[in-house]
């Protein structure tokens, strides 16, 4: 059977919701309920997202191996879909798994600021030292405002006792 243009990536975006929805059920199936009586069991509400999101995602497949396949914002039906730029999309995930594995270790306002940078770059920006400056202001007013206003404690890092 031959997929329409776009098909491949909708059946991938799918089958993850379809996968999503198993992993729910499963993980629900397997907690264990509290020894007091309830009259709804906490199991009811995931279970029926669990459900709902695996019927619809089974829904979505059949409709998209019969051919209907979404047309991409800005693009007109029948106009050939551009590829995925994997070098912009590596450079994204990248900079939000830097955000991850920086947070503790070199603070809030590093990993954040790294992670906005990568981003500014990723999506075209040709002026990296505005980028940077004006990227490590905000994140620091941000921080500056969850930690002294709000009493939100994020992790300080290196800046720890500053």
């Amino acid at each position: 059977m031959k997929l329409p243009q776009g098909g491949k990536s909708e059946l991938t975006f799918v089958g993850s919701l379809f996968l999503l929805g198993s992993l729910v059920f499963w993980d629900t199936w397997r907690t264990e309920l509290p020894a007091f009586n309830l009259t709804i069991s906490p199991k009811v509400f995931p279970y029926a997202i669990a459900t709902i999101l695996m019927v619809l995602s089974a829904l979505l497949m059949i409709s998209i191996l019969r051919g209907n396949v979404a047309t991409p914002e800005g693009a007109h039906p029948g106009e050939p879909i551009q590829k995925t730029d994997f070098k912009i999309f590596g450079i994204v995930v990248g900079s939000l798994l830097s955000f991850l594995l920086l947070i503790e270790r070199a603070g809030f306002i590093i990993a954040a600021s790294i992670t906005f940078f990568g981003i500014t770059v990723a999506f075209g920006n040709k002026n990296h030292a505005r980028a940077g400056i004006f990227g490590t202001l905000f994140i620091t007013v941000i921080y500056l405002s969850f930690t002294r206003f709000l009493n939100v404690q994020l992790p300080a890092g290196i800046f720890k006792g500053l």
